[in-house]
């Protein structure tokens, strides 16, 4: 009857816009994957990419503290030696069933279209720049965006996931990253086909095919 209620409870919490951010639901999930510690939440944070949270220790300890208040964790034990002491924490009967429930409800519109990437804010102002500028810019952003291709690149192959479905969400961040580096292409090919860009004469040509593949 208890786990029925806490379900029950998961489910309308969902149905009604429950109040919790996306650092709130990870930091839930991650207690519920044993990564019991603030300490240990901070450490596996900052090794991954691409979320619109920090992981610092202020941060991390508020959302505990509201998550204990809201009777989604509780505290389970304080391991170390006097005075620096960690606190663990573990799931409560409705904290499991919240953390369900936001897996398995259907997602929203808003959440598919939170595509933030700070270059697209850049570029969409990039014409304020003078057009050989706007070509210097946008080339060194592909140069970059290769780098961080093969970075993560090197990273999957190097990661050690505890299932095929674990590595294939985690890929998702590589294909976000080429779909970007692709689209510099286009936007550097949009910058050159600008009339200004194509009329400047004078300029000598610059090798360009590191910097554009």
């Amino acid at each position: 009857m208890a786990a029925l209620a806490a379900t029950n409870t998961g489910i309308n919490f969902m149905m009604n816009g429950g109040p919790y951010s996306e650092l709130e639901f990870l930091i839930l999930a991650l207690v519920g994957e044993g990564v019991s510690s603030g300490y240990a939440m901070r450490k596996q944070m900052n090794h991954m990419r691409g979320g619109r949270w920090s992981s610092e220790s202020g941060s991390v300890y508020r959302v505990l503290r509201r998550l204990e208040r809201d009777n989604l964790v509780v505290e389970a034990r304080r391991v170390g030696v006097p005075n620096r002491e960690r606190t663990e924490y573990e799931l409560t009967d409705q904290g499991t069933a919240v953390l369900q429930s936001w897996l398995a409800f259907p997602p929203d519109r808003q959440e598919f279209s939170y595509l933030v990437d700070p270059i697209r804010t850049r570029a969409y102002f990039i014409t304020r720049l003078k057009p050989t500028e706007q070509a210097r810019v946008v080339k060194g952003w592909i140069a970059e965006s290769k780098s961080f291709v093969s970075e993560m690149e090197r990273d999957l192959e190097k990661a050690k996931f505890s299932d095929a479905v674990r590595a294939a969400a985690y890929t998702n961040l590589l294909y976000l990253a080429q779909a970007r580096h692709e689209w510099l292409k286009k936007l550097l090919s949009a910058v050159r086909a600008t009339p200004a860009e194509a009329g400047e004469a004078g300029e000598a040509a610059e090798p360009e095919a590191a910097a554009t593949s």
